[in-house]
Protein backbone atom coordinates (compact mmCIF):
# COMPACT_ATOMS: atom_id res chain seq x y z
CA UNK A 1 0.00 0.00 0.00
CA UNK A 2 2.84 2.40 0.78
CA UNK A 3 4.10 1.81 -2.76
CA UNK A 4 0.79 3.07 -4.11
CA UNK A 5 1.05 6.20 -1.96
CA UNK A 6 4.62 6.83 -3.16
CA UNK A 7 3.47 6.44 -6.76
CA UNK A 8 0.57 8.81 -6.16
CA UNK A 9 2.92 11.41 -4.67
CA UNK A 10 5.40 11.06 -7.54
CA UNK A 11 2.71 11.44 -10.20
CA UNK A 12 1.13 14.42 -8.44
CA UNK A 13 4.54 16.04 -7.93
CA UNK A 14 5.38 15.73 -11.61
CA UNK A 15 1.96 17.08 -12.61
CA UNK A 16 2.43 19.96 -10.19
CA UNK A 17 5.76 20.79 -11.80
CA UNK A 18 4.03 20.92 -15.18
CA UNK A 19 1.46 23.30 -13.73
CA UNK A 20 4.15 25.48 -12.14
CA UNK A 21 6.07 25.62 -15.43
CA UNK A 22 2.89 26.77 -17.19
CA UNK A 23 2.26 29.42 -14.51
CA UNK A 24 5.83 30.70 -14.78
CA UNK A 25 5.91 30.77 -18.58
CA UNK A 26 6.72 34.34 -19.52
CA UNK A 27 8.11 35.18 -16.06
CA UNK A 28 11.22 32.99 -16.29
CA UNK A 29 13.34 31.92 -19.29
CA UNK A 30 12.23 28.48 -20.50
CA UNK A 31 14.72 25.89 -21.74
CA UNK A 32 14.49 24.96 -25.40
CA UNK A 33 13.75 21.38 -26.39
CA UNK A 34 14.21 18.81 -23.66
CA UNK A 35 14.90 15.18 -23.05
CA UNK A 36 12.07 12.62 -23.17
CA UNK A 37 12.92 12.06 -19.50
CA UNK A 38 12.15 15.68 -18.72
CA UNK A 39 8.99 14.91 -16.79
CA UNK A 40 9.88 11.50 -15.38
CA UNK A 41 9.41 11.82 -11.59
CA UNK A 42 12.62 12.90 -9.83
CA UNK A 43 14.81 11.81 -12.76
CA UNK A 44 13.66 14.69 -14.95
CA UNK A 45 14.34 17.33 -12.30
CA UNK A 46 17.78 15.88 -11.58
CA UNK A 47 18.63 15.76 -15.28
CA UNK A 48 17.62 19.40 -15.71
CA UNK A 49 19.24 20.44 -12.42
CA UNK A 50 15.90 21.97 -11.55
CA UNK A 51 16.35 21.99 -7.79
CA UNK A 52 13.07 23.76 -7.12
CA UNK A 53 11.29 21.18 -9.25
CA UNK A 54 13.00 18.37 -7.36
CA UNK A 55 11.98 19.95 -4.05
CA UNK A 56 8.39 20.17 -5.31
CA UNK A 57 8.33 16.45 -6.13
CA UNK A 58 9.97 15.38 -2.88
CA UNK A 59 7.65 17.60 -0.84
CA UNK A 60 4.60 16.21 -2.63
CA UNK A 61 5.70 12.62 -2.07
CA UNK A 62 6.51 13.35 1.56
CA UNK A 63 3.15 15.00 2.26
CA UNK A 64 1.28 12.17 0.53
CA UNK A 65 3.00 9.59 2.72
CA UNK A 66 2.61 11.53 5.98
CA UNK A 67 -1.05 12.44 5.40
CA UNK A 68 -1.87 8.86 4.40
CA UNK A 69 -0.23 7.57 7.57
CA UNK A 70 -2.26 10.07 9.61
CA UNK A 71 -5.65 9.73 7.94
CA UNK A 72 -5.66 6.70 5.66
CA UNK A 73 -7.78 6.74 2.49
CA UNK A 74 -10.32 9.14 4.00
CA UNK A 75 -11.84 12.35 2.60
CA UNK A 76 -9.65 14.30 5.02
CA UNK A 77 -6.54 12.75 3.43
CA UNK A 78 -7.58 13.86 -0.06
CA UNK A 79 -8.62 17.34 1.08
CA UNK A 80 -5.41 17.96 3.02
CA UNK A 81 -3.35 16.57 0.14
CA UNK A 82 -5.08 18.99 -2.24
CA UNK A 83 -4.39 21.85 0.19
CA UNK A 84 -0.75 20.74 0.41
CA UNK A 85 -0.47 20.92 -3.39
CA UNK A 86 -1.73 24.51 -3.26
CA UNK A 87 0.85 25.36 -0.60
CA UNK A 88 3.71 23.66 -2.47
CA UNK A 89 2.69 25.37 -5.72
CA UNK A 90 2.54 28.77 -4.03
CA UNK A 91 5.87 28.25 -2.25
CA UNK A 92 7.65 27.27 -5.48
CA UNK A 93 6.32 30.18 -7.50
CA UNK A 94 6.88 32.79 -4.79
CA UNK A 95 10.43 31.51 -4.33
CA UNK A 96 11.21 32.01 -8.02
CA UNK A 97 9.35 35.19 -8.97
CA UNK A 98 8.23 36.71 -5.63
CA UNK A 99 4.59 36.47 -6.67
CA UNK A 100 1.48 34.89 -5.13
CA UNK A 101 -1.50 34.23 -7.40
CA UNK A 102 -4.42 35.85 -5.58
CA UNK A 103 -6.97 34.07 -7.79
CA UNK A 104 -5.64 30.67 -6.69
CA UNK A 105 -5.66 31.83 -3.07
CA UNK A 106 -9.28 32.98 -3.27
CA UNK A 107 -10.38 29.72 -4.90
CA UNK A 108 -8.43 27.66 -2.36
CA UNK A 109 -9.89 29.66 0.53
CA UNK A 110 -13.43 29.10 -0.72
CA UNK A 111 -12.67 25.39 -1.00
CA UNK A 112 -11.19 25.27 2.51
CA UNK A 113 -14.28 26.91 3.99
CA UNK A 114 -16.67 24.75 1.95
CA UNK A 115 -15.08 21.50 3.17
CA UNK A 116 -14.26 22.79 6.67
CA UNK A 117 -16.51 20.27 8.49
CA UNK A 118 -14.36 17.43 7.09
CA UNK A 119 -11.06 19.21 7.84
CA UNK A 120 -11.37 21.19 11.09
CA UNK A 121 -14.81 20.11 12.27
CA UNK A 122 -17.00 23.13 11.50
CA UNK A 123 -17.48 26.11 9.22
CA UNK A 124 -17.32 28.39 12.26
CA UNK A 125 -13.77 27.40 13.15
CA UNK A 126 -12.68 27.86 9.55
CA UNK A 127 -14.27 31.30 9.22
CA UNK A 128 -12.85 32.36 12.59
CA UNK A 129 -9.39 31.28 11.46
CA UNK A 130 -9.82 33.14 8.17
CA UNK A 131 -10.85 36.37 9.92
CA UNK A 132 -8.13 36.13 12.58
CA UNK A 133 -5.36 35.57 10.04
CA UNK A 134 -6.84 38.17 7.72
CA UNK A 135 -6.85 40.88 10.38
CA UNK A 136 -3.28 40.14 11.45
CA UNK A 137 -1.98 40.04 7.90
CA UNK A 138 -3.78 43.22 6.87
CA UNK A 139 -2.04 44.89 9.82
CA UNK A 140 1.31 43.52 8.63
CA UNK A 141 0.54 44.77 5.11
CA UNK A 142 -0.25 48.30 6.34
CA UNK A 143 2.89 48.41 8.49
CA UNK A 144 5.02 47.22 5.55
CA UNK A 145 3.57 49.94 3.33
CA UNK A 146 4.36 52.55 5.97
CA UNK A 147 7.93 51.32 6.39
CA UNK A 148 8.59 51.08 2.64
CA UNK A 149 6.50 53.92 1.11
CA UNK A 150 8.61 54.40 -2.02
CA UNK A 151 9.60 50.82 -2.87
CA UNK A 152 8.16 47.35 -3.09
CA UNK A 153 7.30 46.21 0.42
CA UNK A 154 8.56 42.81 1.56
CA UNK A 155 5.01 41.92 2.64
CA UNK A 156 2.42 42.21 -0.13
CA UNK A 157 -1.29 41.76 -0.69
CA UNK A 158 -0.68 38.22 -1.91
CA UNK A 159 0.62 37.35 1.55
CA UNK A 160 -2.65 38.61 3.03
CA UNK A 161 -4.66 36.27 0.79
CA UNK A 162 -2.28 33.44 1.65
CA UNK A 163 -2.74 34.09 5.35
CA UNK A 164 -6.52 33.99 4.97
CA UNK A 165 -6.29 30.65 3.15
CA UNK A 166 -4.10 29.23 5.92
CA UNK A 167 -6.56 30.44 8.56
CA UNK A 168 -9.50 28.91 6.72
CA UNK A 169 -7.63 25.63 6.24
CA UNK A 170 -6.39 24.97 9.78
CA UNK A 171 -9.11 26.77 11.72
CA UNK A 172 -9.03 29.24 14.57
CA UNK A 173 -7.37 27.04 17.19
CA UNK A 174 -4.51 26.01 14.90
CA UNK A 175 -3.87 29.22 12.96
CA UNK A 176 -1.50 30.74 15.52
CA UNK A 177 0.91 27.78 15.71
CA UNK A 178 0.69 27.16 11.94
CA UNK A 179 1.65 30.76 11.15
CA UNK A 180 4.33 30.74 13.85
CA UNK A 181 6.13 27.88 12.10
CA UNK A 182 6.34 29.91 8.89
CA UNK A 183 7.43 33.09 10.65
CA UNK A 184 10.08 31.12 12.53
CA UNK A 185 11.46 29.68 9.26
CA UNK A 186 11.50 33.15 7.68
CA UNK A 187 13.27 34.56 10.73
CA UNK A 188 15.90 31.83 10.66
CA UNK A 189 16.48 32.43 6.95
CA UNK A 190 16.88 36.17 7.55
CA UNK A 191 19.35 35.58 10.36
CA UNK A 192 21.29 33.19 8.14
CA UNK A 193 21.50 35.79 5.37
CA UNK A 194 22.73 38.42 7.82
CA UNK A 195 25.40 36.06 9.16
CA UNK A 196 26.60 35.10 5.69
CA UNK A 197 26.26 38.42 3.84
CA UNK A 198 26.30 41.00 6.60
CA UNK A 199 23.44 43.28 7.57
CA UNK A 200 24.21 45.99 4.98
CA UNK A 201 23.85 43.56 2.05
CA UNK A 202 21.18 41.28 3.51
CA UNK A 203 18.73 44.11 4.20
CA UNK A 204 18.47 44.82 0.45
CA UNK A 205 17.73 41.21 -0.51
CA UNK A 206 13.99 40.43 -0.34
CA UNK A 207 13.00 37.05 1.01
CA UNK A 208 10.11 34.99 -0.31
CA UNK A 209 7.98 35.39 2.79
CA UNK A 210 5.06 33.50 1.26
CA UNK A 211 7.28 30.49 0.60
CA UNK A 212 8.24 30.26 4.26
CA UNK A 213 4.62 30.62 5.36
CA UNK A 214 3.65 27.72 3.09
CA UNK A 215 6.53 25.56 4.30
CA UNK A 216 5.60 26.38 7.88
CA UNK A 217 2.03 25.14 7.39
CA UNK A 218 3.28 21.95 5.72
CA UNK A 219 5.62 21.38 8.65
CA UNK A 220 2.76 22.01 11.08
CA UNK A 221 0.56 19.47 9.29
CA UNK A 222 3.36 16.93 9.62
CA UNK A 223 4.03 17.38 13.35
CA UNK A 224 0.51 18.35 14.49
CA UNK A 225 -2.16 16.39 12.56
CA UNK A 226 -5.48 18.22 12.24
Amino acid sequence: MIGLVLLLGAVLGTALNLLIAAQLRGDLPQPEGGSPLRWVPLVGSLARRAWVGLAVELATIGMAVVLWQQHGWTPRFWLLLAASLVLIDTAAIDWQVKLIDTLIMVAATVGAVAFAPMIVGSWTRSLQGLLAAGLVFVLFFVIAKMLYPHQQAPFGLGDVYLGMFIGALVGFYNVGPALFYGMMLAGLASIGMIVVLGFARARHIPISYGSFLCLGVLLYLVVSPL
